[in-house]
């Protein structure tokens, strides 16, 4: 399709195009045929298709050609006109990389057959993808689906301006153009999308939907509401057979999103069943009416069959809310219709947080004493809802893009939510959990960055671009001599980049908490030759946070998760051996709250076969030091009794164990005090049995430690937090002192892998899909050369991971870890220069002792050096790893009860 094309002489060739898409699309024309692919040339200046009610009838993909963007534009007085609709029988249809105007009802409309009366045979246009499009100018709503016209994906996509239809001073109550208008139309996929200047609400799902998204979008500037879950639908359009209640939203998740500047509620549900509103940001919301989080009435037009149920069983976690004074959560009840409450039971609301600038918390059912003539603080409504008990109201500055400034009290207040493993920019979401929609923080001076389009860090770039573009015009209007002035204005313009760039070189320093570690990875400090004519022993240790309770998905997804690498670990390993024969070792720090006996008893199976050890996880906030030891105490006794699976001391009979911290928090490390609460967390780990820390590093996490790529012994301070930032280096013939033993993994800067190919990324030996184990990372851990001071040939390599997420499973289960372990085994075992071992968290510690008590020769003659291997409920007979690391092998059938 081009404008310049033809349909009398055009073939639909690029060099003979047709000139109009009704043309090409019409039936007695017989061109376009079911799974075709229509392509409009958009060059700049000659891209606009003036036309309306392009229908798609069967499916169709309908895109701009590469690198141009067609414009479909709809009069909005041409009467009941839609720019573009899609028929049921176009279901599986695309619109890709357009900009859609006009259309005095809609701007992109799914069809539907719908009758009430004929449930079976209803179908609406459905498996849609609209992505990359512009919506823009329209009569009434941006996009509009219709009952039944079921998995309608819209994606990275921009809707503005509806309402054109409508003159200047019409009252919003008369008004009805929403972004998205979704009318029983189940499993919509909104995501990465900006919907703004909207004259009603930015978007809702509505008359029973079922499994709506609603996620990483920016909605502002609306006249009614920003996302509505459920709202106010007609009783015909509900299909009574699947929703007898007449729910309007069932199972609805708005995550990740930012609202902001709505007259009436950011976030509304309406007659809403099992809602999640998790980590979304709200800015500015209910300035008219309403809440910032809202829980409201749908009168289902008052039929007298209707069901008009209030919302149920909903989960608003996470959200952050600034607002100037207003309501930051109501609950509506109505006398009307023989009395409708907006809410049943409990809100459901938890981990929020919430400006402190009179924020008011009303609830109208009768008996709560939260009426809006005495809205009640924060304080009353905990006490009349036990709702909040872990948010927070504070002061939440923010830059204009609604990330929360460095120092935020909304850094580490948020906790974990099933299916949130990222936030609106992508950002994988870790310990310690940023309420809102955002996990990272920007630079203190971002508060003043205009929001755009482009993403922060682009944005920057960008800006510091312009800046010697808009200087380069100086050498044509500076009076003299031109080459001087040229000279100079190319002076000037690189002078401004350079200082842009070192701006945002200090920003992005302090945004990844850099400063604290940065001096001692320059110092290099850690570093000893070794020998020449030495053999060099590489000891790779691979830990685990293992957590198959992550995000709460349920015993079937934990069991899934276990089963996955009861699978693929053996047949992973199976041809892998280092030098003394024997396979990879995963060592599994399990969390004492995620306990389950079936998840244990399946690693001991590994760990019987050599393929694992099981040591201690604890996640644990604002605890106490009783606190702290009654869960070590019974989470070890538990693992050493029940599973024999930690070894125990033979003078005490205490079990022995190695200790990563949750949200790496060791020693109340984290700034916001948040994620552990015991100051002397150090000396409760040693009396309780544990021999050594593998937590860290955890940069860019603000608990990182200033001592870095060392293995150092920390004593306890109980009058000071993180009591391990600095201690006392393992050394040949020392002895050991302190209270743990730190043993750290390799920490610096990825030369390799540049932002914008400038700025260094952070090498934190973490293992993922996003940050595979390439062989330039492992030459990098190896050159990194942690070890034992005076023993600086056997280098450890510490290198972490979190095994119980999907997302990462095929990395380090699959290919990518495979190649891995074959990379080390030639490069690093060769016999002569390097011999490789693996070896558990337990092997390491022991080695390392061998190595302070002067112990020389091959370190894997010292793996049981101090702490014994656990039996995992093999006889004293049966043959143990050396043998039984074989992948494959028979299955042990002699085990203690």
């Amino acid at each position: 399709m081009s404008t310049s094309g033809s349909d009398t002489t055009g073939d639909g060739r690029l060099q003979s195009p047709f000139r109009t898409i009704k043309h090409l699309l019409a039936q007695n024309e017989g061109i376009a045929r079911a799974g075709d692919t229509i392509v409009l040339r958009g060059p700049p200046g000659d891209n606009t298709y003036e036309e309306c009610d392009v229908r798609l009838r069967v499916p169709l993909t309908l895109q701009s050609y590469p690198g141009e963007r067609a414009h479909v534009h709809c009069d909005i007085h041409t009467p009941d006109s839609v720019t573009i609709q899609i028929d049921p029988a176009a279901s599986g249809s695309t619109l890709r990389n357009l900009e859609i105007s006009g259309g005095a009802v809609y701007g992109v409309m799914m069809q539907t057959n719908w009758s009430q009366g004929d449930i079976e045979g209803n179908t609406g246009a459905s498996n849609i993808l609209l992505e990359d499009l512009l919506i823009r100018d329209t009569g009434r709503d941006g996009i509009k689906i219709t009952p039944q016209s079921n998995n309608v994906t819209v994606r990275r996509t921009e809707i503005r301006n509806t309402g054109a239809i409508y003159p200047p001073g019409t009252p919003t109550d008369d008004i009805n153009a929403d972004g998205i208008d979704n009318v029983n139309g189940s499993g919509m996929l909104v995501e990465d999308s900006w919907i703004h200047d909207i004259a009603t609400t930015g978007l809702y799902f509505k008359g029973g939907a079922e499994d709506v998204v609603i996620q990483r979008n920016r909605i502002e500037n609306t006249g009614v509401a920003g996302i509505l879950v459920g709202f106010d639908t007609s009783p015909e359009y509900f299909d009574i057979s699947r929703n007898p209640r007449y729910y309007e939203s069932i199972r609805g998740i708005v995550r990740n999103n930012v609202v902001r500047n709505t007259a009436y509620a950011g976030i509304g549900l309406y007659a809403a069943k099992d809602a999640v509103v998790a980590n979304n940001t709200i800015i500015d919301a209910a300035r008219v009416g309403h809440a910032a989080l809202y829980f409201g009435i749908s009168f289902q037009d008052w039929g007298s069959h209707a069901g008009r149920p209030p919302s149920v069983n909903p989960r608003l976690v996470n959200n952050l809310v600034r607002m100037q004074g207003g309501t930051c959560i109501e609950i509506r009840q109505s006398a009307e219709l023989g009395g409708l409450q907006g809410l049943k039971g409990s809100p459901g609301s938890n981990w929020n947080g919430f400006e402190d600038a009179g924020c008011r918390f009303v609830d109208n059912r009768a008996g709560t004493g939260l009426l809006p003539a005495s809205a009640g603080s924060l304080a009353q409504w905990r006490r009349t809802t036990g709702s909040d008990g872990d948010s927070l109201l504070a002061v939440f500055p923010l830059a204009d893009d609604g990330k929360p400034l460095a120092g935020s009290p909304a850094v580490g207040a948020g906790t974990i939510v099933a299916d949130i493993g990222d936030d609106i920019e992508g950002v994988k979401r870790t310990p310690p959990y940023t309420i809102g929609a955002f996990q990272s923080v920007a630079p203190a001076a971002a508060g003043v960055v205009p929001m755009t389009l482009l993403p922060g860090e682009a944005r920057s770039a960008a800006g510091a671009g312009s800046a010697l573009l808009a200087l380069a015009p100086l050498a044509e209007v500076l009076p003299g001599k031109p080459g001087r002035w040229r000279s100079a204005a190319l002076w000037l313009g690189a002078l401004t980049l350079t200082f842009a760039a070192m701006t945002y070189a200090v920003l992005l320093i302090r945004k990844r908490n850099v400063t604290g570690w940065l001096w001692a990875y320059l110092r290099q400090d850690w570093r000893e030759p070794v020998p020449p004519a030495t053999t060099r022993h590489l000891l790779f240790c691979f830990v685990d946070h293992f957590e198959p309770g992550w995000q709460s998905p349920g015993l079937a997804v934990e069991r899934a998760r276990v089963a996955r690498w009861s699978r693929d670990l053996p047949t992973l390993c199976a041809g892998h051996r280092d030098a003394d024969g024997r396979p990879p070792v995963h060592t599994f720090f399990y969390p004492e709250e995620e306990y389950r006996p079936e998840h244990i008893d399946a690693l001991v199976d590994l760990c019987r076969k050599g393929l694992g050890e099981i040591e201690i996880h604890l996640h644990h906030d604002n605890d106490t030091e009783a606190g702290l030891r009654e869960k070590l105490s019974g989470f070890t006794e538990l693992l050493a009794r029940r599973h024999d699976a930690l070894p125990r001391d033979p003078f005490s009979g205490q079990p022995r164990w190695a200790f990563i911290h949750g949200n790496w928090a060791l020693d109340n490390s984290h700034p916001s005090g948040r994620h552990c609460g015991v100051s002397n967390e150090l000396v409760i780990l040693r009396e309780q049995g544990c021999y050594a820390d593998f937590t860290l590093p955890a940069a860019p996490d603000p608990c990182q430690t200033r001592t870095i790529n060392s293995i150092y012994y920390a004593t306890g301070d109980p009058a000071r937090n993180k009591s391990h930032d600095t201690g006392v280096r393992v050394r040949t013939g020392g002895v050991g002192e302190g209270d743990l033993m730190i043993i750290q993994g390799p920490l610096g800067l990825r030369w390799k892998d540049r932002k914008f190919g400038i700025f260094p990324r952070i090498e934190n030996a973490d293992v993922r899909a996003g940050a595979p184990p390439t062989r330039d990372r492992i030459d990098a851990w190896v050159k990194t050369g942690i070890h034992v001071a005076g023993r600086p040939e056997w280098i450890i390599v510490k290198v972490h991971t979190h095994g119980a997420e999907e997302v990462d499973m095929d990395t380090l289960l699959g290919g990518a870890m495979d190649e891995a372990y074959a990379y080390m085994e030639s490069r690093y075992n060769d016999g002569e220069h390097w011999k490789l071992h693996y070896v558990s968290a337990r092997e390491t510690y022991n080695i390392i002792k061998a190595a302070e008590c002067g112990l020389s020769g091959d370190p894997g003659d010292y793996r049981d050096f101090d702490i014994p291997r656990p039996a995992y409920g093999i006889n004293q007979g049966q043959e143990t790893r050396t043998q039984a690391g074989a992948a494959g092998t028979e299955e042990r059938n002699a085990f203690v009860s």
